[in-house]
């Protein structure tokens, strides 16, 4: 009973926390992120990280009675695609975060700062690698997920729903992140409904079989 309520809190309570985050996510642009926002910021870019980790311990869970080179590839991507996020995200929201506080409290220095910020955010590795490579590894890792699952016998929905969904939201998460990560939740749903019903189905057939 106790791993069944670990694997529902883990499947669904990993993209509700991070659709809520994308919900509250602040939009700044080029300048500071606002002091008055930045505790939020801050608490969002230090959540996200373990939350993008359950996230990939979610797709795992959901194929955990999935075979086939799709459903091994996505299992096997999960690990450099939450290094791949948290990175990117590490810089570029943590860092940014950081820099404007600094900002906040010497204002003299507050254009130095938006140089900072700007050069970090700007450089080959955070403006390019890290988000390709998350973007690289969130296809192989959902769009895996997607194909394995629907080749498994899952929904056509239910099986776009956990792969657009990911994608979407590793992507552009602070601007459709919580739709996003509403459909996964969703594709779960539907999929560990078509799981318990093919098992309950199945232990029916066992228990009336004639002997």
């Amino acid at each position: 009973m106790v791993l069944v309520l670990l694997r529902r809190l883990t499947i669904f309570g990993a993209p509700l926390g991070l659709a809520t985050l994308a919900a509250i996510h602040p939009l700044v642009g080029e300048a500071l992120v606002p002091e008055d926002k930045l505790g939020v910021w801050t608490l969002i870019h230090t959540l996200q990280i373990p939350l993008a980790a359950l996230l990939g311990v979610a797709v795992v869970l959901v194929l955990d009675r999935v075979d086939g080179v799709e459903a091994t590839a996505a299992r096997l991507a999960v690990i450099p695609w939450v290094a791949a996020f948290a990175a990117f995200d590490g810089i570029a929201g943590l860092a940014t975060g950081a820099l404007s506080e600094y900002g906040h409290q010497h204002p003299s220095e507050a254009t130095a700062v938006l140089g900072i910020a700007a050069a970090i955010t700007d450089s080959p590795i955070a403006a390019a690698a890290l988000p390709l490579g998350a973007l690289f590894f969130a296809l192989i890792t959902f769009g895996g997920a997607s194909i394995a699952l629907r080749r498994a016998g899952a929904s056509s929905i239910a099986a776009l729903s956990i792969g657009a969904g990911g994608i979407a939201w590793t992507f552009i998460h602070p601007l459709v992140g919580a739709p996003a990560m509403l459909f996964f939740a969703f594709g779960a749903l539907q999929v560990e409904r078509s799981t318990r019903t093919r098992a309950h189905t199945r232990i029916a057939a066992t228990t009336h079989a004639p002997a």
